[in-house]
């Protein structure tokens, strides 16, 4: 099992300065931690943000600050020596595909080979009109967006033609130290999903409304790998924790164990902590991240 943890927000810990998520990368990266996460939104209408909260839940004030993830991860990159970089999820498609290419290539050779990124569509579409772009076709979008990606970082004559942009014998350096750069996608439990993960990324990053039916769904994900040609095992499948208190309101990591046990039973193979979410201020984050380590041996 691999155990990651999610650095979004981690500011709260450090009194509001975004600079303290690198100690706690850099903490993560000591501990042996597999995988470093951070989340993206490039911002919300007022009335957006409302019926997210209003619908879904969603956990985040409007006054939360959301950094830009890949600047978030070059600066993790440089203060980290072993530590995978990755998004759950980048917003990917509010991103010119050639300049998105450039940012990933350019992180991974800066870490030396450490890029796992995450991507998904989102659902504001709010966002996209203030970025300019259409929210219609935003699922296909994203699927170009990879190939087109993955075209500049392994071909020798990069060329793509697409629906929404195309290049010819275009060259973009650096290039990615891997030979293949991992990527996720961050979409529902659906045959078209899964197929769109077979043909153009390298595994599934699970969305919480998927966690009860996950074992299924993986079942059907790798499925669809051996259906496109793929090997079924190697389809990456990451879920971010929820987070359990117990009745003092303090965090219930046998809980969140035992969610770990059943992400792992079901098919998971990287399981996610976001610190920030738990009910603990930054001198509890040595325990925290200790906790993760042990997740990561009882769960091997």
């Amino acid at each position: 099992m691999r155990v990651g943890v999610d650095v979004f927000a981690a500011e709260r810990f450090y009194n509001g300065d975004s600079r303290g998520v690198l100690e706690l990368a850099a903490l993560a990266d000591r501990a042996g931690v597999h995988l470093l996460t951070t989340s993206d939104h490039l911002g919300f209408t007022r009335r957006s943000h409302a019926d997210r909260v209003r619908d879904f839940a969603f956990p985040f004030d409007l006054e939360q600050s959301w950094p830009e993830p890949l600047s978030v991860l070059s600066a993790v990159a440089a203060v980290t020596e072993r530590i995978e970089l990755g998004a759950y999820v980048l917003v990917a498609t509010l991103r010119p595909a050639v300049l998105l290419a450039k940012q990933i290539a350019t992180l991974d050779a800066l870490s030396g080979g450490r890029t796992r990124i995450g991507m998904g569509v989102g659902w504001q579409e709010a966002e996209y009109d203030a970025a300019g772009l259409p929210f219609q076709g935003r699922f296909g979008r994203l699927e170009e967006t990879v190939a087109a990606c993955r075209e500049l970082w392994e071909s020798d004559a990069p060329s793509f033609s697409g629906r929404d942009f195309a290049f010819d014998d275009f060259h973009s350096l650096p290039r990615p130290v891997q030979s293949r750069v991992p990527v996720v996608f961050g979409l529902g439990a659906s045959q078209r999903n899964f197929d769109r993960i077979a043909r153009v990324a390298d595994g599934w990053a699970v969305t919480p409304a998927d966690l009860p039916e996950l074992a299924e769904s993986v079942t059907r994900l790798r499925q669809t790998f051996a259906d496109h040609g793929r090997d079924p095992a190697s389809a990456e499948v990451q879920v971010l924790l929820p987070t359990r208190t117990d009745a003092a309101g303090a965090p219930d990591y046998d809980a969140m164990r035992a969610d770990a046990a059943r992400a792992a039973s079901g098919g998971a193979d990287t399981v996610i902590l976001r610190a920030s979410a738990l009910p603990i201020d930054s001198t509890d984050l040595p325990e925290a991240i200790d906790w993760l380590q042990a997740l990561r041996s009882g769960l091997a």
